[in-house]
């Protein structure tokens, strides 16, 4: 026999106390035991502005990684001109963390 689930949430209005602890009693005194059980499931609050925030961080990560972008430009078109074009030698200097990067990602040299 496979279990289900239902989630309630309802506002503490609802109840005469308008008491957390009241509520889940009143739900629990409602529901028979052979219906189910009432369990309280804590959802965490957010603090004012969260949303706010991460637009916030949302648009500085696009612009920091437009300034990356160019940056890494700027270094790809330095070791260009300062190896004369020749591009195995480009190659052998495009590094990421000490080792050769395999793959071109959006802030890869060029």
């Amino acid at each position: 026999m496979s279990r289900r689930y239902a989630l309630l949430s309802l506002p503490l209005s609802a109840f005469d106390s308008g008491d957390k602890d009241d509520a889940i009693r009143s739900l629990s005194a409602a529901i028979s035991p052979d219906n189910g059980s009432v369990i309280p499931f804590a959802i965490p609050d957010f603090k004012i502005g969260t949303l706010d925030a991460l637009v916030q961080f949302a648009d500085d990560l696009t612009k920091l990684e437009a300034a990356c972008e160019a940056a890494v430009s700027k270094v790809a078109e330095s070791l260009r001109s300062i190896l004369d074009g020749e591009e195995e030698k480009v190659g052998q200097q495009k590094m990421v963390n000490d080792s050769q990067s395999m793959h071109r990602r959006a802030c890869s040299i060029p």
